[in-house]
């Protein structure tokens, strides 16, 4: 791919190219030096999940007949997730499972999958790529806004899945599975010192992030003066992003699932 570089603005060439909605470079356009131009060159659509025997839990949300029937439609996508009883996961919802082979999986949990808006974007690192514990598997784009994700364990890329570049569903429908984002050759030591729980005590920081998220709702509604309509008070709110607004709702995201 040719892309001629408009020094004068400060989009990524890729934005320029329409393949990302957004993206300021933060580089000074060395592109041959940035992880992102190195993952979008590299498409390639692997780490198929032939793994037949997950087994799965379902957790509800916490209260869900004692919400407001008002707010329930708001909350609708976090009433009923999944959780791999066969993955760990980390404090920002990426799930990571030890296959036999020895390599690790990893992707976002059903609750981070929940909440990323419908026309987002994520791209991961590219093939042979070494991770850092800590260090951005990947991005979300949406709105003006980029999310990196914060890999759980350090390891190098051995295979990745370009699947979910132009459409997120399949993290939501599938994210154990289908929703797997990369497949790690795991650093020496690192499974046994890295930051990941069980899927007992995720299920609780879940049902947390639950009540606070419906705590925020309660908090919204306290100080609307116009109920759940949009701002001209005709058309009813019928998503937590239309009630919250993108600036806050991004935060919210941000709050739960991101982080440098």
């Amino acid at each position: 791919m040719s892309v001629i570089i408009d020094t004068s603005c400060d989009n990524c060439v890729w934005v320029t190219a329409g393949v990302l909605n957004y993206k300021l470079c933060d580089r000074d356009f060395d592109c041959e030096h940035c992880p992102l131009d190195a993952a979008l060159r590299d498409r390639a659509s692997s780490c198929v999940d032939n793994e037949t025997t997950l087994s799965m839990a379902r957790l509800d949300f916490p209260g869900w007949n004692d919400l407001p029937a008002e707010v329930q439609p708001l909350l609708e996508p976090l009433r009923s997730l999944q959780l791999c009883q066969s993955a760990r996961y980390s404090a920002r919802h990426v799930w990571v499972r030890l296959l036999a082979s020895g390599m690790v999986r990893l992707g976002l949990d059903s609750f981070a999958a929940a909440l990323l808006p419908d026309d987002a974007q994520l791209v991961t690192v590219a093939h042979n790529t070494v991770l850092r514990e800590g260090e951005a598997f990947g991005w979300v784009y949406a709105w003006n806004q980029t999310l990196p994700l914060p890999a759980p364990i350090s390891g190098m890329v051995v295979c990745r899945n370009g699947g979910h570049h132009d459409s997120v569903d399949k993290l939501r429908t599938s994210p154990y599975r289908d929703g797997c984002l990369l497949t790690l050759s795991p650093s020496v030591g690192t499974l046994a010192t890295a930051r990941v729980y069980s899927p007992a005590v995720h299920s609780g920081r879940i049902q947390r992030h639950c009540r606070s998220i419906a705590g925020k709702v309660d908090r919204a509604l306290a100080h609307a003066e116009l109920g759940l309509c949009l701002n001209d008070g005709g058309e009813a709110v019928r998503s937590l992003p239309q009630m919250l607004g993108q600036d806050r709702y991004w935060k919210l995201i941000k709050h739960f699932i991101g982080g440098e």
